[in-house]
């Protein structure tokens, strides 16, 4: 079977392309709904404060204009004037912002949760490309966007004019009535067509919250190649990590060749196989395999060996198996304490470092001063 296109979109956003996208502010989000929740909040609060907010308005209103000669004796006193006139306007409408603002966080909330990120606010280069803004008016996006302005402007002036069709004969009466009758029958009126188109754009903002939520995981889909890609990022690029285990076989080498001046022997093949034991009987209960090599690096062993005086005997076959068994750091197992043992007593015999001499020394009078 053929592998994919790697320019195709056929595979799910990862969480890391997810995550990304949430950071710069790309999310699923509806104006709409936003638009159609403040404005049914906005319904809300001037059904229960309305009155208050008008009575104050007309009051305060009152005053000013019915006080104006003796308000304004001179016209320096003009910005007093509109610093008395703001404070009870600020404290009328005050509330009813709050609300308001209160709403417009919240529904935002519901929609994305809590994000704070000015990477949308970034000037972006590539947006003064002429050829790509013009091919954004040609995108799906662009295409529902459009029918879906044409579809809201048809339903609300569908929802207007049949809320306003039976009270045609309303706004006759109205241009006879007192001021006192008109403020209450032209709220209604309001009241009436407010909450209709209200109903009308939750819908549309509903319907619309699902198509961008859909619209925003397709965005976000990976071809195969950005797939890969965001896997070896994950996962660290195979040059690094090879280089990086070559380091730390570098430093393991390092501080295993550095072990081998400090090994009571090192048995040999004689040219395949190194290994150097150590043997400390007051600290361990076996040799323990502190180096190991082979081919040249057992020859490295062997020459830093000659260099610093440490015994060299040749045991082919007790060679090739303690480096094919055994690791660096690990003891000898007991199947092999006979042999091992065999060799240190030689090597015991033999060397002739004066350190190796005085440690062996030091460990016999304290296990003979424990005996």
């Amino acid at each position: 079977m053929p592998e994919q296109s790697g320019g195709e979109k056929t595979l799910p956003a990862s969480e890391q392309k997810k995550r990304k996208a949430r950071e710069e502010g790309n999310v699923a989000r509806s104006q709409d709904l936003a638009s159609a929740c403040s404005l049914l909040v906005a319904l809300l609060a001037l059904r229960f404060v309305g009155p208050q907010m008008l009575e104050g308005l007309v009051g305060a209103t009152g005053y000013f204009f019915g006080n104006a000669a003796g308000l304004l004796p001179e016209p320096a006193n003009a910005q007093q004037l509109a610093a008395m006139a703001l404070i009870p306007m600020l404290r009328i409408a005050l509330p009813f912002m709050i609300v308001m603002l209160v709403a417009g966080l919240a529904v935002n909330l519901a929609q994305v949760g809590f994000l704070f990120t000015a990477k949308p606010l970034t000037p972006k280069l590539e947006k003064l490309n002429p050829v790509t803004g013009l091919g954004r008016f040609f995108t799906l996006r662009t295409l529902v966007e459009l029918v879906k302005s044409l579809l809201k402007l048809i339903l609300i002036s569908c929802v207007v004019w049949l809320s306003l069709r039976g009270r045609l004969a309303d706004f006759v009466d109205l241009m006879s009535g007192s001021p006192a009758a008109l403020i209450p029958a032209v709220g209604s009126l309001i009241f009436a067509v407010w909450w209709r188109v209200t109903l009308v754009l939750l819908v549309v903002g509903v319907l619309d919250y699902g198509f961008q939520r859909w619209q925003h995981g397709r965005d976000l889909m990976m071809t195969v190649q950005e797939a890969r890609q965001e896997l070896k990022e994950l996962e660290g690029d195979p040059k690094i990590k090879a280089r990086v285990r070559q380091i730390q076989r570098h430093i393991a080498m390092q501080r295993m060749m550095a072990e081998v001046p400090e090994a009571d022997v090192i048995i040999t093949n004689p040219v395949k196989y190194a290994v150097a034991l150590r043997y400390d009987a007051a600290n361990m209960n076996a040799p323990v395999v502190s180096a190991k090599g082979a081919r040249l690096l057992a020859a490295k062993i062997r020459d830093i060996a000659v260099e610093h005086g440490v015994p060299i005997v040749e045991k082919p076959d007790l060679a090739r198996t303690i480096y094919r068994t055994i690791d660096v750091g690990q003891p000898v197992p007991e199947k092999l304490f006979h042999a091992v043992a065999e060799v240190l007593a030689y090597v015991f015999q033999v060397d002739r470092r004066v350190d190796k001499i005085r440690e062996r020394t030091q460990t016999m009078e304290a296990i003979g001063a424990t005996d």
